[in-house]
């Protein structure tokens, strides 16, 4: 009799294992994604210039191939880190500290912009795409804890540095900031509030012809938390609402 219940006891629990290692899977398959890197890499890298006139049109073509969220989330995340490039003079003289630039472009002919239009525009892209998980617009800062000084921690903090994403998938929450993924930048030379001509020309110049990018991404800015972050570069993104 003792025999026959510990059989069970045995079959009972290994069958608890199996449940447990398949819900894990799962979660993991839905969390971390199925797709292989190289497939991910190379549909993001070379998406054909025609699909990307339309927003709707280019987050659902990139996304068709996946079929978990996790996978359509990076894959929308190395296309804005491989094509767009990130624009100093915009920064320095654009809706950046309450200034105002004299003119506006759209950020997805130009394929250039700052980093509050890389984060509006990845979230835009998730929400055409239909993507399930929850993307957030965030803003706060990024710092070295090592270097910060006493009275930030007094809240004399500045305004909003910096604009990145983060996401909330299944159980999970980490961060998404494609303008740290992307490797390329235009107007770097240029001087404040002198170059406004150059710069026209610029924008004019990419909404003609189509700019072959770096696809050269710094991939540890997909999925990231500030401790893996602080581990890593010994850098932190802090979210504004952590700091007043």
């Amino acid at each position: 009799m003792r025999k026959i219940i510990k059989f069970f006891a045995i079959f009972f629990c290994l069958g608890c294992i199996a449940i447990t290692s398949a819900m894990a899977d799962d979660y993991n398959k839905q969390n971390q994604g199925t797709a292989s890197e190289m497939k991910i890499q190379h549909y993001a890298f070379n998406a054909p210039n025609h699909v990307s006139n339309n927003l709707e049109h280019l987050a659902k073509y990139l996304t068709r191939p996946f079929r978990n969220d996790y996978d359509k989330l990076k894959v929308i995340a190395y296309w804005i880190a491989s094509h767009l490039a990130y624009d100093h003079y915009k920064f320095d003289n654009g809706k950046v500290y309450e200034k105002e630039i004299e003119y506006k472009y759209d950020i997805l002919k130009a394929k250039m912009g700052i980093c509050s239009d890389f984060a509006k525009l990845y979230k835009e892209m998730a929400e055409a795409a239909g993507v399930s998980a929850k993307v957030e617009y965030v803003t706060g800062y990024v710092f070295s804890p090592r270097r910060i000084k006493p009275y930030y921690m007094q809240r004399e903090v500045p305004p909003v540095g910096h604009a990145w994403n983060e996401i909330t998938l299944g159980k999970r929450k980490f961060f998404v900031d494609t303008t740290y993924m992307c490797a390329n930048r235009v107007c770097q030379s240029y001087k404040k509030r002198k170059s406004s001509f150059a710069h026209r020309q610029e924008v004019k110049k990419r909404n003609i012809t189509k700019e072959k990018f770096s696809t050269n991404i710094n991939m540890f800015y997909f999925d990231f938390t500030p401790h893996q972050e602080y581990e890593k570069t010994n850098k932190i993104h802090l979210l504004n609402r952590y700091v007043y």
